[in-house]
């Protein structure tokens, strides 16, 4: 890509005074930061971990803000570009501050509470909106149009102007300006405005002229601001979370106070002890170390041996997180894989019913899990009343007296993980089918033509041909459904009574069961390691499909 150096006229303005500018303001960065460290380091805070956070912010910008001037002043372009990214992160901290200390986030509660008594006068937007869709198909009669234009304009117009003044908009816009208007705001504004000045001023097209900034290093900072917004937000609200999580894994957090302890939360997940039983019915405390509460019991030849773990409860989840991933797995790909064969023929109304599988897939976990739970109830659910009906028709039959059922679906603990396996495999359903589908709609029909000609029956054809060149789709059906299956959550809350994952834990899963101990408990850090221990699992489940599926688009 051949790279062209910015027009020299464009370095109008002085741009050596820029620079000189931006690097004396990046030294004073520089100071300011040093001294906040400094403060930083002379003070506590209730919660360690936030200074710990700011330390490490910090202690980054002081080094980048030094290099930044360095750069500047020796007029190579990356000075430029950190400056120009040092002062976009100034400039959007200070105005998130202002929006903050003017209670624009904590008015945002308020303006939603109004706006639903306020919705209403969405409808004279919608029908102002058709108005002007209406005026559209008269440009025989230009007059007539605009007319009709003018008229749905001002009814949208007007109908936004009552809704946003019975909301309050003036009120709240005059509380804004004059929370603004204090001296905590006005210094936020001022550090907003500075900011931006200098991002404006480094940013221009003169200064890149300056420092020598070829077409593609503008392009390429240009397009790094475009998605400067989504990237913050990643670091914020995606990237920083994550490795906070980390730290917190790593203390005994109550969500309070929190001390470092190293790496005991995962020794505490893991500790297991076994030991040999004299007899089958020995007392656990008699053989297990201390902490250690029984896990399971089992024989191996001849000799009876027990296992004993410091947190039974996150092996019982793990083991029924297992149980479920397997069976949800079966039930959401094997059967998805048979009906998007059938829909993929030439029947007519296969559109109909694409459209009706896919219909579960778009509906919200919260509300199925609802409806699944009347459907479950073992007094009134359709469940039992279907299969009652269906006993006393076969009761017909001389000398038959089949007891009416009455299984108790989520009270019981052999069926209650079944009943959400099969709803969640249900819920599965539909998207796998869809993506199932599009893999046999990729597939060459010269490749059935030819083994029909061939000889080869329906069943050696899906066989030898269907499943092999369906191998990448099915690669990934299995994974992506594994790795939702292992976050199993609303579900068993829903469908459960509180605080979630009965009867006597048989539906304990390993999300549910991190929730309960950092929200429940309030033992967070422990929380903490629980979810980087899940999150190691998915990563080898996901490491394991990428290799795999290199080695078939290699093959």
């Amino acid at each position: 890509m051949a790279t062209t150096t910015i027009p020299a006229q464009a370095a109008e303005g002085n741009p050596a005074l820029t620079a000189r500018v931006a690097a004396v303001w990046h030294v004073l960065l520089a100071l300011a930061g040093a001294g906040v460290l400094f403060t930083l380091f002379q003070t506590t805070w209730p919660r360690e971990w936030l200074r710990i956070a700011a330390l490490a912010v910090v202690a980054a910008w002081v080094p980048l803000n030094v290099y930044a001037a360095v750069m500047l002043v020796q007029r190579k372009h990356a000075g430029r570009a950190f400056s120009v990214i040092l002062n976009y992160l100034g400039l959007t901290g200070f105005v998130l501050a202002a929006l903050n200390a003017a209670g624009v986030f904590l008015g945002l509660d308020v303006v939603g509470d109004r706006f639903r008594s306020q919705v209403f006068w969405l409808s004279g937007v919608m029908i102002g909106f058709l108005i002007g869709g209406v005026g559209d198909s008269y440009s025989h009669d230009p007059s007539f149009q605009r007319t009709l234009h003018r008229i749905g304009n001002g009814l949208m117009l007007g109908s936004i102007a009552a809704m946003l003044l019975l909301m309050g908009a003036l009120q709240g816009l005059f509380f804004v300006l004059t929370q603004l208007l204090t001296p905590n705001g006005l210094l936020l504004l001022a550090g907003a405005l500075l900011f931006g000045l200098m991002f404006w001023a480094v940013f221009r097209p003169q200064s890149a002229a300056y420092f020598g900034a070829t077409s593609r290093d503008s392009e390429m900072l240009s397009g790094y601001m475009f998605i400067a917004p989504n990237l913050l937000g990643f670091v914020l609200f995606f990237a920083g979370p994550l490795l906070f999580s980390l730290y917190l894994s790593l203390t005994n957090s109550d969500g309070f106070t929190a001390a470092f302890v190293g790496i005991r939360n995962y020794v505490d997940i893991f500790s297991l002890d076994f030991a040999q039983l004299q007899e089958s019915g020995q007392r656990a405390s008699t053989v297990l170390q201390a902490r250690y509460v029984e896990l399971t019991r089992f024989s191996l030849f001849g000799s009876d041996y027990i296992i004993g773990a410091k947190d039974k409860q996150f092996w019982i989840a793990l083991g029924n997180t297992a149980i479920f991933c397997l069976f949800t797995t079966l039930l959401a790909v094997v059967p998805p894989l048979l009906i998007a064969n059938i829909l993929n023929t030439k029947i007519p109304g296969m559109q109909f019913f694409r459209a009706i599988y896919f219909i579960p897939s778009i509906a919200g976990v919260v509300g199925v899990a609802v409806i699944w739970k009347w459907l479950y109830n073992s007094n009134v659910g359709f469940l039992n009343y279907g299969l009652s009906a269906m006993v006393g028709v076969l009761n017909v039959i001389p000398g038959l007296n089949l007891p009416p059922p009455d299984i108790a679906w989520l009270s019981s603990q052999q069926t209650a993980l079944l009943s959400i396996i099969i709803m969640a495999a249900w819920q599965l359903l539909g998207f796998n089918t869809i993506l199932f589908l599009a893999g046999l709609q990729g597939i060459p029909g010269e490749v059935y033509e030819a083994a029909e000609i061939d000889g080869a029956t329906g069943a050696q054809r899906f066989r030898s041909m269907t499943l092999p060149l369906l191998a990448p789709t099915t690669i990934f059906v299995v994974t992506t459904t594994l790795i939702s299956t292992l976050q199993v959550f609303s579900e068993v809350v829903v469908m459960t009574p509180p605080p979630g994952g009965g009867p006597n834990n048989a539906t304990l899963t390993s999300v549910l069961y991190l929730y309960q101990r950092g929200f429940k408990d309030f033992q967070q850090g422990y929380s903490a390691a629980v979810a980087w221990v899940l999150f190691f699992f998915i990563f080898l489940i996901t490491l394991a499909q990428l290799r795999i599926s290199r080695r078939y688009s290699d093959a």
